[in-house]
């Protein structure tokens, strides 16, 4: 089927058939198959159990005993199914999951903030860059939300709130240097998961509702600009510039967070109201009825939106379909591929992903950029993530293919000693920074297969 039936296709510009993506070109090998996930690892009772083998470091981030036996803790661990060589993970483990930026403490946000920081820091050193090889890669950072879908392929496939911490080396970004089109790729639901139909309603969106943001953290909302986006000039979603990396370091950032996922929660609150005249979740395998198409546009008036705005909403209710539940058992028995095409997710879904958008080397690093950017993208088919779908390179959208074969043992010999380093220099810095309420566990060492980290 062309991608140009799709019933979505017109919510999203004509111009963008041109826009430079690259779908097919970056793919990253996985784990040797001896530390690829067991089956006990993926049906372990707890995250903390899921990732016992894969632990470098238990951090605990309350100031009391009580609420640590209640879960404020995170974990820094060695990704199942790399993004890249060298690249880790930083998740809240705690039992409940919690799952969103206003869902953690304070604590734990900073924490988690702070690591992201230090990340930068890490691989801006000249000793790292040296010792791995660094010069020339790129770094992102990832963050994605979506708490409700219980049912199926979720753009946060792990529910606790975890942030993504990537590096890419110049080697891995070569094959970037050719870049495809959009027009390039025919099929709708590859199309459907790398451009979401809500890109660009969903950042206009966005930027509304996040338009009243308190001031005084630097950060600044820039204008929506579909034709830059179409043009390769910047990446899909709503987009802030952040006055350099330091300030994922103050409180002020993770405030900025936690109020931004409060704006994007009631916005979506408000659209569902309007839609299926029900604020709630849908339950697991479900989705609200649509109202009539008369109520529906009523709502969306009162909501007082800019016109455009209430145009292509309404197009959207078009476009979209009830599931019945003569259907919805379907899907649940049908491939994953069929599912992400066929049924929305729950909002608010959206990622997060923080880069420079620079090249790291030893005479300009990453730290020192004058401006990193906080990339805001809504999801309302595409279970791809943030840390699956950055912009590198100068291309708004590249898809990572993961599990493209395996690295090779002096690769993943090399990954962890990356990664060793940089726990080591992530407590030190978090400790020079002294907060009292958090208190670090041992960092463990890689051993083989069998034992992972211990």
């Amino acid at each position: 089927m062309p991608a140009a039936r799709d019933r979505f296709a017109a919510l999203l510009p004509a111009a963008c058939a041109a826009m430079p993506v690259a779908w097919q070109r970056l793919q990253i090998p996985g784990p040797p198959p001896a530390f690829a996930l067991s089956t006990a690892e993926r049906d372990a009772p707890t995250a903390l159990a899921g990732f016992a083998r894969r632990t470098i470091q238990l951090i605990d981030c309350a100031a009391d005993a009580r609420r640590a036996s209640q879960g404020e803790r995170l974990a820094l661990v060695d990704k199942a199914m790399p993004h890249a060589l060298f690249d880790l993970m930083l998740t809240e483990v705690s039992p409940q999951p919690r799952s969103t930026p206003a869902a953690v403490t304070p604590d734990t946000g900073r924490l988690l903030w702070q690591t992201g920081h230090n990340f930068v820091r890490f691989v801006s050193e000249p000793e790292v860059q040296r010792r791995f090889g660094l010069t020339d890669g790129e770094l992102h950072l990832a963050v994605n939300c979506d708490p409700y879908t219980h049912d199926r392929e979720s753009v946060q496939a792990a529910k606790q709130f975890h942030l993504h911490l990537i590096y890419w080396r110049a080697a891995e970004l070569a094959p970037l240097a050719r870049p495809e089109r959009l027009s390039d790729h025919l099929d709708p639901r590859l199309r459907r998961q790398c451009l979401d139909p809500i890109t660009f309603l969903g950042a206009a969106l966005i930027e509304l509702a996040i338009a009243d943001l308190p001031a005084g953290t630097g950060a600044h909302l820039l204008p929506a600009d579909p034709a830059a986006i179409c043009a390769g000039q910047r990446p899909p979603g709503a987009l802030l510039r952040l006055p350099g990396w330091g300030l994922l370091a103050t409180p002020a950032f993770e405030r900025l967070l936690r109020q931004l996922h409060r704006c994007l929660e009631r916005g979506a609150q408000r659209l569902l109201v309007a839609f299926t005249g029900d604020p709630r979740p849908p339950a697991p395998w479900q989705r609200h009825r649509l109202l009539p198409r008369p109520e529906i546009t009523a709502r969306l008036a009162d909501l007082g939106l800019p016109a455009p705005l209430r145009a292509g909403l309404e197009h959207l209710a078009g476009a979209l379909g009830d599931l019945g539940p003569r259907t919805a058992a379907r899907l649940r028995h049908a491939p994953a591929a069929v599912r992400m095409h066929c049924m929305t997710l729950n909002q608010p879904c959206y990622s997060l992903g923080l880069s420079a958008h620079i090249a790291n080397r030893i005479d300009t690093p990453l730290a020192q950029a004058s401006a990193a950017w906080l990339m805001i993208q809504p999801r309302l088919f595409s279970g791809i993530g943030g840390a699956g779908l950055p912009a590198l390179r100068g291309l708004p959208s590249v898809r990572v293919q993961r599990g493209a074969g395996h690295f090779s043992a002096p690769d993943w010999q090399r990954r962890a000693a990356f990664q060793h380093a940089f726990a080591a220099y992530n407590q030190a810095a978090l400790q020079a920074a002294g907060s009292a309420a958090w208190r670090f566990g041992p960092l463990a060492c890689r051993h083989d297969h069998r034992r992972g980290w211990a």
